[in-house]
């Protein structure tokens, strides 16, 4: 009996074997098949399954769609970083309003350099604040720009200190970020400590160090809290500013809107809700975006209420295309503030879209989700509202965006990153080229 038993098992085998078509499907991972009939059966293979992920992207694209065309869109942008590229508008302000603020950095001209294309002599000064501006937008007094200000009075007398040994740094940054060799002072002889860098600035500005607390307490203004003076210098700058563009025409100080943003803003059919830094910072971006003839609004948020500057009812700017602009409401709560009360404002089972240029502004916002994470398509059902999903999303386009930043978002379950090409393919539902060239190259 076992010897009947092993020969039918041979015979089980060998029949078995009969069936598989080439010697090169038992190939081991890693290993080359053997034969070209083989081979051609992998690439199939691996065909088949990039075919099967660009499917369940397709599918996944494609139901959002469907969920946005089933309910009505709304979308929340930034200003800053989003719709435009501020930094060079906010460094100027930051700049301007430090030598108000400290009247004794004028005195000193060591930081001061001939700089080509520069009035002033201090582009390497602007262009340091360009690349920290990201740290300094994180509450309601770095939207209005308190923290920018602060950071560049450490710059310039970490500069002062220097004496001069860092102008005319060669290299990519160093190049950019200290004066140019023509500078008003005389190199010292005396060693001393460098400037800090933009990277160790930016790591121990909110965190770390916590630069920005220490230098608020070092910069006093006649020992009190340079805070409040530094908000009253902003706005009286902002008014000076709004009274000469409307003495002298456009101002050249306005932030340049990006040119897919401006095109997709015309396309849109939704209302799309537009956050800016401050109250002050209105007539500034309603003169940025005043050359694209688009339908604008602006409102004030209170209490439980939306209030248009017309005094109109706040229920029809749901309702039609155009940009509302909206300052952070009431309470010092941020554009966190502002977002609360436009979900609580909105209609019934809206779809609401929050762009944001910030990490620190979107992790606040998670809290709308309660202990649920969002499912397909990244948008959550909002806690305590009107059966309201929201999706949160860092845009890959911002100026102000940095790649930690980036690279956070990407690990964070609550969030989505947003490229270039699904930003204009969900406000306008339409394809862009840029879709196309990176499904294409994906076969490739």
């Amino acid at each position: 009996m076992y010897v009947i038993s092993s020969t039918f098992l041979i015979y089980f085998i060998f029949w078995k074997c009969s069936e598989v078509p080439s010697a090169g499907a038992f190939s081991l991972p890693g290993h080359y098949p053997r034969h070209a009939s083989s081979t051609s059966r992998y690439t199939r293979i691996a065909d088949d399954n990039n075919k099967g992920r660009l499917a369940l992207c397709s599918t996944n694209r494609n139901q959002e769609l469907s969920r946005s065309q089933d309910q009505s869109n709304i979308f929340i942008l930034s200003f800053d970083g989003v719709v435009a590229d501020t930094n060079y508008w906010r460094s100027n302000l930051a700049k301007s309003v430090a030598f108000e603020t400290w009247p004794q950095l004028c005195k000193d001209s060591s930081f001061v350099t001939i700089d080509q294309g520069s009035d002033d002599g201090l582009e390497w000064l602007r262009n340091k604040l360009c690349a920290l501006m990201q740290v300094t937008l994180s509450d309601e007094d770095g939207l209005l720009g308190c923290d920018a200000v602060l950071m560049a009075r450490l710059i310039l007398e970490e500069q002062e200190l220097d004496g001069g040994r860092s102008n005319g740094c060669s290299g990519k940054y160093g190049s950019l970020f200290h004066p140019s060799s023509l500078s008003q002072s005389t190199r010292s002889a005396n060693v001393g400590s460098r400037p800090l860098t933009v990277g160790e600035i930016a790591a121990n500005w909110n965190d770390g160090a916590c630069l920005k607390d220490t230098v608020r307490i070092k910069y006093n203004v006649n020992g009190k809290d340079p805070m409040p003076i530094i908000r009253q210098n902003i706005l009286k700058f902002l008014q000076d500013e709004q009274q000469q563009q409307k003495e002298h025409g456009k101002s050249q100080m306005l932030p340049q809107i990006h040119s897919f943003v401006a095109d997709t803003l015309l396309d849109c059919e939704n209302p799309v809700f537009v956050f800016v830094g401050h109250e002050s910072h209105l007539p500034m971006a309603k003169s940025s975006l005043e050359h694209l003839n688009l339908s604008m609004t602006t409102v004030l948020l209170g209490k439980d209420e939306m209030k248009t500057i017309d005094g109109n009812n706040h229920i029809h700017l749901f309702q039609k295309r155009g940009v509302v602009l909206i300052p952070p409401g009431q309470g010092r709560r941020g554009h966190f503030g502002a977002l609360e009360d436009i979900i609580s404002l909105a209609p019934e089972k809206s779809l609401v879209h929050f762009i944001h240029s910030d990490i620190s502004t979107l992790q606040r916002a998670k809290s709308l989700f309660g202990d649920d994470r969002p499912r397909l398509g990244m948008f959550g059902k909002c806690v305590n509202s009107k059966n309201n999903n929201v999706g949160l999303k860092l845009s890959l386009l911002s100026t102000c965006s940095s790649q930690p930043q980036q690279n956070e978002a990407e690990m964070d379950p609550w969030l989505n990153l947003l490229q270039e090409f699904e930003f204009v393919e969900a406000l306008t539902s339409r394809v862009s080229s840029t879709t196309r060239r990176s499904s294409s190259s994906s076969w490739e």
